[in-house]
This record gives structure tokens, C-alpha cells and sequence, in this order.
């Protein structure tokens, strides 16, 4: 038993899908990708919600404000 616990605990070292590190790099990946295409909105149409939310801070992080002329 102990044998297959440890085998179960070695195949899931190996796929970190859930790493916070992760996580958060394909958030601003595509956080990035949806600012760069102005394109925020369709974040929640193909993410998780945790993952949009965590997208949307970083395309929101990443507006440029618009200067008014003087």
C-alpha cells in the first residue's frame, strides 16, 4: 500500500497543473494577450472564473491611461 501511495505522490509531482506558480503565469499570460488585443471581455468565456478574475487584475494593471491634451 505504501508502495502505490508513493507512486500516486511521485506521478503528481510531476504535473504541477494546480502550482500556484503556474496559476499565476498563465494568468498573466493571458491577461497580457487580452490587453494587447483589447479584448478583456472575453476572458470569462474560455477561463475558469478563478483564472479570469486573476487575468482580468492583470490586464486592468496593465491599461494605459489616456493623457488629455494640456
Amino acid at each position: 500500500m505504501d508502495f502505490l501511495q508513493g507512486q500516486l505522490e511521485a506521478k503528481a509531482a510531476q504535473r504541477p497543473e494546480d502550482a500556484p506558480e503556474r496559476l499565476f503565469t498563465e494568468a498573466c499570460l493571458h491577461g497580457l494577450r487580452a490587453r494587447l488585443c483589447d479584448d478583456v471581455d472575453s476572458l470569462d468565456g474560455y477561463l475558469s472564473p478563478q483564472m479570469a478574475a486573476m487575468a482580468r487584475k492583470v490586464a486592468d494593471a496593465l491599461e494605459v491611461p489616456q493623457l488629455t491634451p494640456a
